[in-house]
């Protein structure tokens, strides 16, 4: 028989044996799960797209994700085993494989969580003090770059953020669907999809509207223009402040206002952690639910 074929008998396959009746079978696919950063990690973001005028490039963008499910209609579950740390800023990269699906429709499921105990580096481009760290500090996203703008400097950043958030009922970016379709014989492709520009939304719980800001993050920077976790954590919501130490403003001098909506966080550091949580998407831009 066919490899790529299965027999499924219920309960009553000796009846149906006495009956005379067989097994029907079912026709069986493959899905390949890959990771991308996109553009925006790879090429960075030109000026032109934040409101305030900066660029950004980054040079590093680790993301920590796993338990990549798939539930059938049926209600049967296929979990692959891996978690994993990679860098999409190198790339795409690929993840894992599951084999032996019944042909049909198939709801897609994964983890984006700090590195375990047995979290692998399948891209070979990392270090295992790299894992270690964001393990020991509980991030999910490293992310390292720099920033620039005309007329004031370039900025070097190093920032992690500690999500832990389960995506559930991913919609296929390709075409607006439920999850993916397992073809018979053949193989569906699965793109974990980084949207980096979640990181400089200046609101929560929307997408519309929203501005892309950089000014708040330069303004939390050290003596050598370095931008880290710490620094984010200094920057105040309610009293935010630029690079002159001075009340943060535009350039047309008005109060610089990030907009948390239902959520209740304090600092840029939290703003910018709640802002990620929803930055993986099903190939392209298909959004997921937010189950924590």
């Amino acid at each position: 028989m066919n490899s790529r074929w299965r027999m499924t008998c219920g309960a009553a396959l000796v009846a149906m044996a006495l009956a005379g009746t067989a097994c029907e079978p079912v026709a069986e696919g493959e899905v390949r799960v890959t990771m991308s950063g996109g553009d925006g990690t790879q090429r960075g973001y030109p000026s032109h797209l934040f409101q305030d005028g900066w660029s950004v490039q980054f040079t590093k963008y680790l993301v920590s994700l796993g338990d990549f499910t798939l539930t059938s209609a049926s209600g049967e579950k296929r979990t692959a085993p891996e978690h994993v740390l990679v860098d999409v800023q190198k790339g795409d990269v690929p993840l894992t494989a599951l084999k032996g699906l019944a042909a049909g429709r198939w709801s897609v499921s994964f983890r984006v969580s700090p590195p375990r105990e047995d979290t692998k580096l399948p891209d070979g481009a990392l270090s295992s003090e790299e894992l270690a760290m964001m393990r020991e500090r509980g991030y999910s996203y490293w992310v390292e770059g720099v920033a620039v703008k005309a007329g004031v400097g370039v900025y070097t950043f190093r920032m992690g953020f500690p999500v832990n958030a389960h995506m559930v009922d991913c919609v296929n970016g390709v075409d607006g669907t439920l999850g993916l379709v397992v073809p018979e014989n053949s193989v569906a492709e699965a793109e974990v999809t980084i949207h980096a520009e979640h990181m400089f939304y200046d609101r929560l719980g929307t997408h519309r509207g929203v501005q892309l800001r950089f000014d708040a993050f330069a303004a939390t920077a050290d003596t050598n223009k370095v931008i880290t976790p710490e620094g984010l954590s200094a920057q105040k919501l309610l009293d935010l402040h630029g690079l002159d130490g001075g009340e943060l403003k535009d350039s047309q001098g008005r109060p610089v206002v990030y907009e948390p909506g239902a959520y209740t966080v304090r600092t840029l550091q939290e703003f910018v952690t709640q802002s990620i949580v929803d930055q993986a998407h099903l190939n392209g831009g298909g959004v997921c639910t937010v189950a924590h």
